[in-house]
């Protein structure tokens, strides 16, 4: 089964699963980088990935984050600075007091979601392009977990974290780039293949000893232990609450209703930092309701409701 194909299944097991079933979610709907530079970040991708700038609903409005859409219907990219945030209020007032480990191209891979890849249908015309807005390339023949006969390319993104691009000759998307896939470096496969399974109704489509691909909220995820991914397990970082690396930090999974999913997985035994809470920007209600857990790995993992919106972002600021 070609890669577009598990994209189309993804949308209709998510989708269907969450007219259905009140414990799936309706779509992977946040993923959220922590950056250094907000500003820059932005530009990275207005500029080299096409995305588009998403308007937030008129009440209350968090401002410290910025929402991108690369490609219709898929999940965006917020990116905000590291916090504390101003109007936001801290339940663990060591959030924010862990050890800041500064961006470089020398720091070993991480537990947790290790990279960001976008398809294209013309990976050659990408990487000219890209080639001129002088982005740098780390491995122009990089071979993708599970799939090491298709055609991909790996570079820099903001603050030295790893962006795929991935070249699919089927892709019909509207716009240039599309997410193709969010890459895992677990260290437990079959903890997590339960963990996205049971929390999230995720859907393992194909895996081998140490790679699993699985449908996820309408996106692709594709889990791999250190040793399907090439690398030595014992210069893998875990993930600690007292560190602080800029980057991907956490997921969000959007529901009309997060209560029935979060009781599912009390139920299974996986605990909450966060109950089902309301969310308070300077200290009045906004249109969020949160639960927060975590991965086998610690990776933050977020259940939400936004009232009024069942959908993937469709507004843009600058229309």
């Amino acid at each position: 089964m070609k890669r577009l194909s598990y994209t189309i299944l993804a949308t209709l097991l998510a989708f269907g699963a969450a007219a259905q079933n009140d414990i799936a979610p309706i779509m992977l709907d946040d993923i959220h980088y922590y950056i250094s530079d907000r500003d820059s970040t932005n530009r990275f991708f207005i500029k080299h990935f096409g995305a588009r700038p998403m308007a937030q609903q008129p009440i209350n409005p968090f401002q410290f984050i910025d929402f991108l859409l690369v490609r219709p219907g898929q999940s965006t990219i917020n990116v905000s600075s590291r916090g504390p945030f101003p109007g936001m209020r801290v339940r663990d007032p060591k959030r924010w007091n862990r050890t800041q480990i500064e961006p470089s191209p020398d720091l070993p891979p991480m537990y947790g979601m290790d990279w960001l890849a976008f398809s294209t249908k013309n990976l050659k015309k990408a990487i000219a392009k890209l080639k001129k807005e002088d982005i740098v390339f780390i491995n122009e023949n990089f071979k993708l977990p599970g799939e090491p006969s298709v055609k991909a390319v790996i570079l820099w993104g903001p603050d030295y974290n790893r962006i795929v691009i991935v070249e699919r000759k089927n892709d019909s998307g509207i716009t240039p780039f599309g997410i193709d896939h969010l890459q895992y470096i677990v260290e437990d496969l079959e903890a997590n293949i339960k963990f996205f399974s049971e929390v999230y109704q995720g859907k393992v489509i194909n895996r081998s000893e140490q790679v699993a691909t699985m449908l996820v909220g309408g996106h692709t995820f594709v889990l791999a232990t250190p040793e399907g991914m090439g690398l030595d397990r014992s210069k893998v970082a875990r993930r600690s609450p007292d560190f602080f690396r800029y980057g991907i930090d956490h997921l969000g999974f959007m529901y009309k209703d997060i209560r029935p999913a979060f009781e599912n997985a009390k139920a299974k035994g996986y605990t909450f930092a966060l109950d089902p809470t309301r969310m308070q920007y300077y200290d009045a209600p906004t249109v969020y309701t949160f639960a927060i857990t975590s991965t086998p790995d610690g990776m933050q993992m977020e259940m939400y409701q936004e009232d009024g919106r069942t959908t993937a972002r469709t507004k843009y600021l600058d229309r």
